[in-house]
């Protein structure tokens, strides 16, 4: 037992041992144990191998070495700018191996500076706000992080350029700016990328006294240089060789001079910045290169313009094609005789001349006409008196009478002249509208010469030349007489077929209705037919159009993002150099993906609603300059990554009348612009609708008229 005690070392010996441990780890500022960095796996390349490295607290220490022996790597690790592959780096007493992204950067915000060889001042920044851009990470508040600004500014001898723009600076002072950014938070080790790599000899000296300076006020310094001048100031000198640190000793080196340990909280603080700070650290990054924010501001614009204008111009025309197949296919129909079950043959009477007035009490119905052929035998029709025997002047055309309604149902289109009211054939005036075709072949191009006609022997007066009708083209190349006079001198018995313009939506109803009111008491007579809607090629001309309109708004939408997505790329890479520096303050990376976010969402924005304006506008004239109703399909624009329109247009105040007046400001037929709501939200969902179509889709819904009696009575 007493051997043994006498083997173990004084109490006093072993205090004083641990009390030195203590003080030399106090003293330090970083520690090295076996640091090797590697990139790469095949095959790897080994930038550090085993290095091991102190400093302590006032030393000045110069790392020398040629280009690509590991200089670079080494300080990006000693600034937590990077991680080791493997040891460790103790740095005032905190492992840094071990800590996060924002521990990191929390850590080189507040304990480390840097000093750069190309100074990193940002051009649009005052020299004081440049300074006060290192603390832009600490949350700290703008009048303590201003005051902090001035007293380091003061000391580097700058207060009078404090207001000035780097660019008129000179090159030490711009690096004196530098240090005052690098000095502030008072940082326990400033790092110094090449100091005086851009600068004159004159300027190099005062830089390197100015750095003596504040090594002899107890700072710690950690120089990359190739210059022997500059490494020569350090206190101790490391030089790097293909990856490996070895101590050199200068005798011609100053000494170190010791430094009370300063205390140094344990307790590390995340790196992080406040919704001000991001807000306006975003709008100078914006407004720095007004040329470039204007370009890609453009670029936005004419990419929403440009899909907008194809969305709507492509939904506007489909618009205008699909409603001609609704119009024409659902809105006619006609009522002729059956032939009877016993005799086969059709009874002349089935249909009453008072056709017009029964069908027009249906709701629903547009416009009613009677239409018939006329039994001339063989009468030729002519038009010349003279007999001309190398010309024919007598042709074989067909004779019709037709009732002052059949022109509206029909859809005629008058080339001059016009068409016979109800007292022609009251009256069994013996007058004639031809077609065009009839026309033409009677030699008769206007009526300012009262031209007439014989049907046989009797001589009728051209009143009307049609140019051209919606249907029965039959009528193209015919005579159409008043009914009164083909009852007189042709001896017509009844209506041969009635013709029937109804509302969108209502022939079908109507088809229903129309025998029991025109013959109640034997509506198996007549013969009631209902064109059949052309759905297949309704739909697949529907479908094409979709497609169109897709493809259209897809490669709009995807010219626009390659040209915006260009110009921002070009942006950041023009803006490497700040990203390093931000880093180099603390920031991490999501706080320089939130600063590009906010600016490219801001622009976006602003671009944004610029562009959709004017491709609104561009579809608006569009329209009026064809005489269109202009439509903007919100379904349609959601699918293409354009939803806000259609949440634009439901909104019942607002930007929503906005829209509505601009529509209404427009001059042809109530123009107006018409944002189609999807199917469940109903046709006048958004109320904002042309006074024409408002009333063709009111009409269309309506319901009152299965309420309707089948015929009128009385």
């Amino acid at each position: 037992m007493s051997q043994e005690l006498a083997t173990l070392p004084p109490v006093g010996e072993s205090i004083n041992s641990t009390a030195e441990a203590i003080s030399a780890a106090a003293d330090e500022v970083f520690r090295l144990r076996k640091i090797c960095k590697h990139f790469g796996t095949d095959p790897a390349v080994h930038a550090l191998i085993d290095i091991d490295l102190t400093l302590r607290r006032g030393e000045w220490l110069s790392i020398t070495g040629p280009s690509g022996s590991g200089k670079s790597t080494l300080l990006n690790i000693l600034g937590c700018l990077d991680s080791p592959s493997s040891g460790s780096y103790m740095f005032e007493g905190i492992e840094t191996a071990t800590l996060g992204e924002k521990e990191r950067a929390g850590l080189r915000s507040r304990r480390i500076g840097f000093i750069f060889q190309s100074f990193h001042l940002l051009p649009y920044r005052t020299v004081l706000e440049n300074v006060m851009l290192a603390e832009v990470y600490r949350r700290h508040t703008l009048r303590q992080r201003r005051e902090r600004a001035m007293a380091e500014i003061d000391r580097v001898g700058l207060a009078h350029r404090a207001e000035f723009l780097p660019i008129r600076l000179s090159g030490g002072e711009r690096q004196r700016a530098a240090i005052a950014r690098a000095l502030m938070g008072s940082p326990s080790l400033l790092l110094c990328d090449e100091p005086t790599g851009n600068l004159d000899s004159r300027n190099s000296e005062s830089i390197l006294d100015f750095l003596s300076q504040l090594n002899g006020d107890g700072m710690t310094l950690a120089v990359v240089t190739h210059d022997q001048m500059v490494a020569s100031r350090g206190s101790r000198r490391v030089d790097m060789r293909d990856g490996t640190l070895s101590e050199r000793v200068d005798v011609a080196a100053r000494p170190h001079r010791l430094v009370p340990p300063q205390a140094t909280s344990a307790k590390l603080v995340r790196s992080g910045i406040t919704p001000p700070d991001l807000l306006a650290e975003a709008l100078a990054g914006m407004f720095a290169r007004p040329l470039r924010m204007a370009l890609t501001v453009l670029g936005i614009v004419i990419g929403m313009a440009a899909l907008v204008a194809t969305v709507g111009l492509t939904r506007t025309a489909g618009n205008r094609i699909i409603s001609q197949f609704d119009q024409l296919a659902a809105t006619e129909l006609f009522v002729t005789a059956r032939p009877g079950v016993a005799t086969g043959t059709i009874d002349p009477r089935a249909i009453p001349w008072d056709a017009p007035d029964r069908l027009g009490r249906l709701n629903g119905v547009v416009a009613v006409g009677l239409l018939s052929d006329v039994d001339v035998g063989s009468a030729l029709v002519s038009a010349s008196p003279v007999m001309d025997p190398t010309n024919q002047s007598a042709f074989k055309l067909a004779v019709r009478a037709g009732s002052p309604g059949l022109f509206r149902a029909v859809r005629a289109d008058l080339a001059f002249g016009r068409v016979p009211d109800a007292g022609h054939s009251t009256r069994r005036d013996r007058v004639a509208v031809l077609g065009p075709d009839a026309a033409r072949r009677l030699r008769i191009a206007g009526i300012e010469q009262l031209p007439a006609i014989r049907i046989g022997d009797h001589l009728h007066l051209v009143i009307g030349v049609l140019r051209d009708v919606v249907r029965k083209p039959e009528l193209l190349g015919s005579v159409v007489i008043p009914e009164g006079t083909a009852k007189q001198h042709f001896g017509l018995l009844g209506p041969g077929t009635v013709v029937v313009e109804t509302k969108i939506g209502a022939a079908y109803l109507i088809a229903e209705q129309a025998r029991a009111a025109l013959r109640p008491d034997d509506p198996r007579t007549l013969r009631v037919q209902v064109p059949q809607e052309p759905r297949r090629v309704r739909d697949e001309v529907q479908t094409d159009l979709n497609v169109m309109f897709l493809l259209l708004g897809g490669l709009s939408l995807v010219v626009g993002a390659l040209g915006i997505a260009n110009i921002t790329l070009v942006g950041v890479m023009e803006r490497t150099a700040e990203i390093g520096l931000r880093r180099a303050i603390g920031a991490t990376r999501s706080h320089i993906a939130a600063q590009f976010l906010f600016e490219s969402a801001s622009m976006g924005i602003v671009g944004g609603i610029v562009g959709a304006s004017i491709g609104v506008l561009i579809v608006v004239a569009v329209s009026a300059l064809q005489v269109w109703t202009p439509v903007l399909d919100p379904a349609g624009c959601d699918r293409l990554g354009v939803g806000g329109l259609s949440r634009l247009a439901r909104r019942p105040s607002g930007t929503g009348r906005s829209f509505a007046s601009l529509a209404g400001a427009c001059p042809p037929r109530s123009l107006a612009l018409l944002f189609r709501a999807p199917p469940a939200d109903g046709l006048l969902a958004t109320g904002l609708v042309s006074a024409s179509g408002c009333q063709e889709r009111r009409s269309a819904n309506r319901k009152p008229l299965r309420a309707h009696r089948p015929w009128p009575s009385g």
